[in-house]
């Protein structure tokens, strides 16, 4: 076909959009990588280009995604194509989606210090009960107002220099025009599809890319974020069931490797102590000074992480508050997807409160939030919490300001939701096992006018928050001082998961996850500081074995008082990798095969690779770390959470 026809398919003009469009998509990545360079200040130059040009079959793919009813109206070689109207339709069907795309993209730029990853299709799930999402988005758009600026730009520009196919409608009169641009328009289409899966190969036997595939570029796993783009995690994620027994090894052999089957020993008295359960929003252990060595951020935490069991070395399981309920409260820990929002969302669980129910407890737990937020309160009732107090609670009752009490975004303020917490246990019947949720250390990060001068600002936003609920924990403390019951209750308090840092040395894919976790009981002796590893999963066993629990169980951790393992080791998921802290390793796998092998300790970056240096040791714990997610994918499938 000559030049001069060549150039009047529709399809070949359309395609100056596609590249333009690519071309924002690519700076988005960029915009990305600099907003966020604290997390990539030691990838090297050379290793940050071939991530970006891993992410170019990711950003095609995105593109075609969003605008593929756009893509079908225009190849069409037909007149009908070339009608006003229906360009403009056609215009609007590639704009729109792409803008949303460049949007959702730069939003999540300043969304990863605190998920630590892209935002997918879960994102809909976990604040599908909130009322106030509109509201918080809106926040956030001024908040991070050089991204929304930006993002106002790019898709000004994406509009204005839009592309509009001029071929005249005489050009179509040769009754063969059709015939010639089949070709062209059948390679169009080709494109598209290879666009779609990723590769130039389109067979049954290249499989179509996934988010996984990200891993061939990456050294570790948050990574994987400038990789991928956030439309294309939201939209490959979107209906997806991600569980399927990964068949490691024979069902015969893998009890033997690994089980979450607790069966204690009827050799201990059981004792009828309370259980307060206090979990932290976005209480990273970098904030505080015990830890730290430094002043920190959090003093009466500090003090109190000395005045019981706690431990150097602490994680939680995921990167999102809904991940962290079913670790703590029933020892389910956050690996492949979220259990909150997956298709087993409903398996029958034991837990904490379900368990101490069959000893005569009374069960309750507590979050400041409007009742149903988060799906805070489906999971209360799956797990066996008798009973649920939220925002509509603490409206109820007199004692309390519901209308100066509202932080206006999320819940009520958490010096005034606690106080309601321990005033509540003290008029509920024992014993009791309660837990309670906090709020306030919660993006957009604000506290009431009358602390703004006490607790002002740090090197991020989320510190006043940090120094604020801490106050409140001292005050909700002294308030339980006063009741009988305070010396006969077990505290332990933990954090749902990390939020903004402070320094470099809490972006690596293991210290990501470093929460405190304190095991308190004023009546006992109980005063150390351990160098055992542990995390949130182990939280309901151990307050089990302390307490003397003699029934079987499920739950995906350990006892912190076990002897059978006394340096323990811990299991989470930063997705795309699974990982393993054992012993003075860390180690991760992607599913597949070993991604990386390190000392931590002494390699706190983990940039010294050690795969095959230390078989022995990196054998054992992949052993370890497959068995365990073999147990997870086949209990989640089979529904076998509980004791049958």
């Amino acid at each position: 076909m000559p030049k001069k026809e060549l150039i009047k398919i529709p399809a070949i003009q359309y395609a100056v959009n596609y590249f333009f469009a690519f071309a924002l998509f690519l700076l988005c990545r960029i915009i990305f990588i600099i907003a966020n360079k604290e997390y990539y200040s030691d990838t090297e130059f050379s290793h940050l280009l071939k991530l970006i040009y891993g992410g170019l079959k990711f950003d095609f793919a995105s593109i075609f995604y969003l605008s593929a009813v756009s893509f079908f109206m225009m190849i069409i070689p037909m007149k009908f194509s070339l009608k006003s109207t229906y360009t403009k339709i056609a215009k609007y069907f590639f704009v729109i989606p792409v803008s949303i795309g460049l949007f959702a993209n730069l939003y999540d730029t300043a969304m990863f210090p605190f998920n630590g990853r892209r935002t997918n299709f879960s994102f809909f799930k976990e604040f599908s009960n909130e009322n106030n999402l509109l509201g918080v988005l809106l926040k956030g758009f001024v908040d991070f107002w050089p991204l929304t600026l930006a993002a106002a730009v790019m898709i000004f520009c994406l509009v204005k220099f839009y592309y509009r196919p001029k071929i005249k409608e005489e050009d179509f009169l040769d009754k063969k025009y059709t015939l010639k641009v089949l070709p062209i328009t059948l390679l169009f289409i080709y494109f598209f599809m290879a666009g779609l899966r990723g590769s130039l190969i389109i067979d049954a036997d290249h499989r179509p890319m996934n988010m996984n595939n990200a891993n061939e570029y990456i050294k570790k796993s948050n990574e994987s974020a400038i990789v991928l783009n956030t439309p294309y995690c939201i939209l490959r994620t979107a209906g997806k069931i991600s569980f399927s027994d990964p068949d490691y090894f024979p069902k015969d052999e893998l009890e033997t490797i690994y089980t979450p089957l607790h069966t204690p020993k009827k050799e201990k008295e059981f004792k009828k102590l309370n259980v307060v359960i206090l979990i932290l929003e976005s209480f990273g252990k970098e904030y505080s000074g015990f830890f730290n060595n430094n002043e920190g951020y959090t003093p009466f935490l500090d003090s109190l992480y000395q005045q019981g069991l706690s431990f150097k070395n602490s994680f939680a399981t995921g990167r999102k508050s809904i991940d962290a309920m079913p670790s703590i409260l029933a020892g389910i820990p956050y690996l492949t997807d979220h259990f909150f929002m997956g298709m087993y969302s409903n398996n029958k669980v034991n837990s904490i409160a379900s368990l101490l129910k069959t000893k005569g407890y009374y069960t309750a737990f507590y979050h400041g939030a409007p009742n149903g937020s988060m799906g805070f309160l489906n999971f209360s009732k799956l797990a066996g919490f008798e009973d649920y107090y939220g925002m509509t609670e603490y409206c109820n009752d007199t004692r309390f300001n519901a209308m100066n009490d509202f932080d206006g975004h999320w819940a009520i303020w958490d010096e005034e939701f606690l106080q309601f917490y321990a005033k509540s246990m003290n008029e509920i019947p024992q014993p009791f096992v309660t837990a309670c949720f906090t709020a306030t250390s919660h993006n957009p990060f604000r506290i009431p006018e009358k602390y703004k001068e006490r607790f002002q600002e740090g090197p991020q936003p989320i510190t006043k928050c940090i120094q604020y609920t801490d106050n409140a924990i001292r005050n909700f403390f002294n308030t339980m001082k006063k009741y009988p019951w305070y010396e006969n209750t077990v505290f332990v308090i933990t954090a749902d998961h990390t939020n903004q840092t402070l320094s470099h040395e809490y972006t690596t894919d293991r210290n990501v996850f470093k929460v405190p976790i304190l095991f308190y009981h004023p009546g006992s002796n109980i005063k150390k500081i351990s160098p055992k590893l542990v995390c949130q999963t182990d939280i309901t066993p151990s307050i089990l074995d302390y307490l003397g629990f003699d029934e079987p169980y499920i739950a995906f951790g350990n006892s912190f008082f076990s002897q059978t393992d006394t340096l323990g080791y811990v299991v989470n998921y930063s997705e795309p990798l699974y990982q393993i802290s054992k012993g003075e390793f860390f180690l991760q796998f992607d599913g597949q095969k070993e991604t990386g092998f390190f000392k931590p300790e002494t390699d706190i970056f983990l940039k010294d690779n050690l795969i095959g240096t230390h078989k022995e040791e990196e054998d054992e714990m992949l052993k370890l770390l497959k068995a365990e997610i073999q147990q997870y994918h086949e209990r989640m499938i089979e529904n076998r959470l509980t004791v049958q």
